[in-house]
C-alpha cells in the first residue's frame, strides 16, 4: 500500500486529492505500454484511501477529448469530481495547472482540517504550489510517472509516489516490468547515506525510513518489489544487519561494516599511542 508510517499519517487524517488527469493519462500510457487501462479503478481506489479520509477528490481535464473522457467512469466510481478544463489562447498549456492550483489554495483556506494534499502531477510548474502548502505545515504527497516527473517537483514534496508502482500494487502482471525501472543499488546508497547521519551505530527502522524519505522523497520499498520496508532490508544482508528492538515493536538496523570499521579506528588509535 501507499500508506506512510503511523508517525507521519493516520487513517483519521483529512486528505485532499487533486489529479491533473491529462498529465497522468499521457504519462501512464507511455510508462505502461500495452495495458488496456493504464488508469485502473483499483489504482485510483488505492490512491484515494491510503493516506486517510480523502474528503476532497477532484480530477481536471478537457473531458470532450476521447483520450481523457474514457477514464471518467473509473474516476466517478471512486467519488472523484470531474472538473472541466476549458482552454483558450495562450493559456491552453497551463489551464489545468492554474485551475488545480487555485482550488488547492482555496481548500487550504476553507478546509483547515485537511492535513495532507495529494497532487497527482509531474509538471515542475506545480513546484511553487507545493512549497506554499508546505509553508502552511501541510504534508504534500506527489504522484506521477517516473519518466515524466520533474526532479524539482519531486525534491520539494514530502513524499513522491510513482504511478507505475501504484498500478503494480493492484495488478501483478506489470510488477516485473515496473520493477525493472528501479536499481537496488540506489537503495544501498540511500541506506548508507541515511545511516551515516544516525547518532548511534544502530537506528530504528522507522527512523531510517523517515531519514531516507527526507533524503529522497520518491523512495518507496514497493518500487523494488518489496511488500514492506523490513522485506526490502532483508534483501541487503551484506549491507545491513536487522534485529528486533527489545524495547519496542520496531526493528534495529546496523550497517554490517560499522562495527569492524569502529574496531579498526580504535586499533589505529591504540597503535598510535604506543608509537608516541
Amino acid at each position: 500500500m501507499l500508506r506512510a508510517s503511523s508517525a507521519q499519517a493516520s487513517l483519521g487524517d483529512q486528505v485532499a486529492v487533486f489529479i491533473d488527469l491529462e498529465n497522468l493519462a499521457l504519462g501512464a500510457g507511455e510508462n505502461l505500454p500495452g495495458q488496456a487501462d493504464p488508469i485502473p479503478y483499483k489504482a485510483l481506489e488505492l490512491l484515494c484511501r491510503d493516506y486517510g479520509n480523502a474528503s476532497i477528490r477532484r480530477a481536471y481535464a478537457d473531458w470532450s477529448r476521447p483520450e481523457f473522457a474514457k477514464h471518467q467512469h473509473n474516476l466517478a466510481q471512486n467519488g472523484i469530481t470531474l472538473i472541466q478544463v476549458t482552454k483558450f489562447g495562450a493559456q491552453q498549456k497551463n489551464a489545468a495547472d492554474i485551475l488545480m492550483a487555485v482550488d488547492a489554495m482555496e481548500a487550504l483556506i476553507t478546509h483547515p482540517d485537511v492535513g495532507t494534499f495529494m497532487l497527482v502531477a509531474g509538471d515542475g510548474d506545480y513546484t511553487p504550489l507545493v512549497q506554499r502548502l508546505r509553508e502552511f505545515g501541510k504534508r504534500v504527497v506527489g504522484v506521477g510517472t517516473k519518466a515524466s516527473a520533474s526532479a524539482r517537483l519531486v525534491a520539494v514534496c514530502s513524499e513522491y509516489k510513482y504511478w507505475g508502482t501504484i498500478v503494480a500494487a493492484v495488478n501483478p502482471e506489470v510488477r516485473a516490468e515496473v520493477g525493472a525501472n528501479f536499481d537496488i543499488a540506489d537503495v544501498q546508497r540511500l541506506v548508507t547515506e541515511a545511516m551515516e547521519e544516525s547518532p548511534d551505530a544502530s537506528a530504528t527502522g522507522s527512523w531510517l525510513k523517515s531519514k531516507m524519505l527526507a533524503l529522497d522523497p520518491s523512495f518507496d520499498e514497493r518500487n523494488y518489489g518489496s511488500k514492506s520496508f523490513r522485506v526490502l532490508l532483508s534483501r541487503l544482508p551484506s549491507l545491513v544487519e536487522v534485529r528486533r528492538d527489545r524495547s519496542s515493536s520496531d526493528m534495529l538496523v546496523t550497517l554490517v561494516g560499522s562495527r569492524s570499521g569502529a574496531k579498526a579506528t580504535q586499533q589505529r588509535g591504540q597503535n598510535g599511542d604506543k608509537n608516541t
